[in-house]
Protein backbone atom coordinates (compact mmCIF):
# COMPACT_ATOMS: atom_id res chain seq x y z
CA UNK A 1 0.00 0.00 0.00
CA UNK A 2 2.72 2.45 0.83
CA UNK A 3 4.37 1.82 -2.50
CA UNK A 4 1.17 2.81 -4.36
CA UNK A 5 0.90 5.88 -2.19
CA UNK A 6 4.49 6.95 -2.97
CA UNK A 7 4.01 6.54 -6.75
CA UNK A 8 0.88 8.69 -6.71
CA UNK A 9 2.55 11.45 -4.73
CA UNK A 10 5.57 11.47 -7.05
CA UNK A 11 3.42 11.96 -10.15
CA UNK A 12 1.48 14.79 -8.49
CA UNK A 13 4.60 16.93 -8.01
CA UNK A 14 4.62 18.20 -11.62
CA UNK A 15 7.32 18.24 -14.28
CA UNK A 16 10.48 16.31 -13.53
CA UNK A 17 13.81 18.19 -13.65
CA UNK A 18 14.89 16.24 -16.75
CA UNK A 19 11.80 17.29 -18.68
CA UNK A 20 12.27 20.89 -17.52
CA UNK A 21 15.82 20.94 -18.89
CA UNK A 22 14.67 19.52 -22.24
CA UNK A 23 11.90 22.13 -22.40
CA UNK A 24 14.42 24.90 -21.65
CA UNK A 25 16.74 23.68 -24.40
CA UNK A 26 13.85 23.54 -26.88
CA UNK A 27 12.83 27.11 -26.05
CA UNK A 28 16.44 28.27 -26.41
CA UNK A 29 16.70 26.62 -29.84
CA UNK A 30 13.48 28.30 -30.98
CA UNK A 31 14.74 31.70 -29.81
CA UNK A 32 18.04 31.23 -31.63
CA UNK A 33 16.19 30.20 -34.81
CA UNK A 34 13.99 33.31 -34.56
CA UNK A 35 17.05 35.54 -34.09
CA UNK A 36 18.81 33.92 -37.08
CA UNK A 37 15.70 34.41 -39.22
CA UNK A 38 15.48 38.05 -38.20
CA UNK A 39 19.13 38.65 -39.16
CA UNK A 40 18.61 36.91 -42.51
CA UNK A 41 15.56 39.07 -43.28
CA UNK A 42 17.46 42.25 -42.37
CA UNK A 43 20.27 41.29 -44.75
CA UNK A 44 17.71 40.96 -47.55
CA UNK A 45 16.31 44.50 -47.04
CA UNK A 46 18.85 46.45 -49.19
CA UNK A 47 17.63 44.62 -52.31
CA UNK A 48 14.06 45.42 -51.35
CA UNK A 49 14.98 49.08 -50.86
CA UNK A 50 16.51 49.20 -54.36
CA UNK A 51 13.40 47.60 -55.84
CA UNK A 52 11.19 50.03 -53.94
CA UNK A 53 13.25 52.99 -55.18
CA UNK A 54 12.96 51.79 -58.79
CA UNK A 55 9.23 51.19 -58.40
CA UNK A 56 8.80 54.64 -56.85
CA UNK A 57 10.66 56.26 -59.75
CA UNK A 58 8.50 54.46 -62.33
CA UNK A 59 5.29 55.34 -60.49
CA UNK A 60 6.34 59.00 -60.14
CA UNK A 61 7.09 59.17 -63.87
CA UNK A 62 3.73 57.55 -64.73
CA UNK A 63 1.89 59.92 -62.39
CA UNK A 64 3.60 62.97 -63.93
CA UNK A 65 2.66 61.78 -67.43
CA UNK A 66 -0.95 61.17 -66.36
CA UNK A 67 -1.22 64.59 -64.73
CA UNK A 68 0.24 66.25 -67.85
CA UNK A 69 -2.27 64.43 -70.07
CA UNK A 70 -5.14 65.44 -67.74
CA UNK A 71 -4.02 69.06 -67.75
CA UNK A 72 -3.85 69.04 -71.55
CA UNK A 73 -7.32 67.48 -71.77
CA UNK A 74 -8.83 70.01 -69.36
CA UNK A 75 -7.23 73.12 -70.83
CA UNK A 76 -7.18 72.65 -74.62
CA UNK A 77 -9.55 72.21 -77.53
CA UNK A 78 -9.56 68.89 -79.33
CA UNK A 79 -11.54 66.02 -80.74
CA UNK A 80 -13.12 63.43 -78.47
CA UNK A 81 -14.59 61.57 -81.46
CA UNK A 82 -13.93 63.23 -84.80
CA UNK A 83 -16.08 60.72 -86.73
CA UNK A 84 -19.12 61.69 -84.63
CA UNK A 85 -18.18 65.37 -84.51
CA UNK A 86 -17.69 65.42 -80.72
CA UNK A 87 -15.17 67.99 -79.53
CA UNK A 88 -13.81 68.99 -76.15
CA UNK A 89 -13.34 72.53 -74.92
CA UNK A 90 -11.30 73.84 -72.00
CA UNK A 91 -13.05 73.40 -68.66
CA UNK A 92 -12.86 77.12 -67.88
CA UNK A 93 -14.60 77.98 -71.16
CA UNK A 94 -17.24 75.27 -70.54
CA UNK A 95 -18.03 76.77 -67.13
CA UNK A 96 -18.32 80.25 -68.65
CA UNK A 97 -20.81 78.93 -71.22
CA UNK A 98 -22.92 76.94 -68.73
CA UNK A 99 -22.99 79.41 -65.85
CA UNK A 100 -25.42 81.94 -67.44
CA UNK A 101 -27.82 79.08 -68.25
CA UNK A 102 -27.72 77.87 -64.66
CA UNK A 103 -28.49 81.36 -63.33
CA UNK A 104 -31.71 81.78 -65.32
CA UNK A 105 -35.02 81.50 -63.39
CA UNK A 106 -36.24 78.70 -65.68
CA UNK A 107 -33.31 76.44 -64.80
CA UNK A 108 -33.77 77.04 -61.06
CA UNK A 109 -37.31 75.67 -61.20
CA UNK A 110 -36.27 72.35 -62.73
CA UNK A 111 -35.31 69.61 -60.26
Amino acid sequence: MEHAHQTASQTDRGISPGKLIILGIAVLILLLAAAAGSLWINQMSPATEVEDAERTAVRSKNLAELEAADTTTLTTYGWNDQAKGVVRIPIGKAMELVLPTLNTPASKQQP
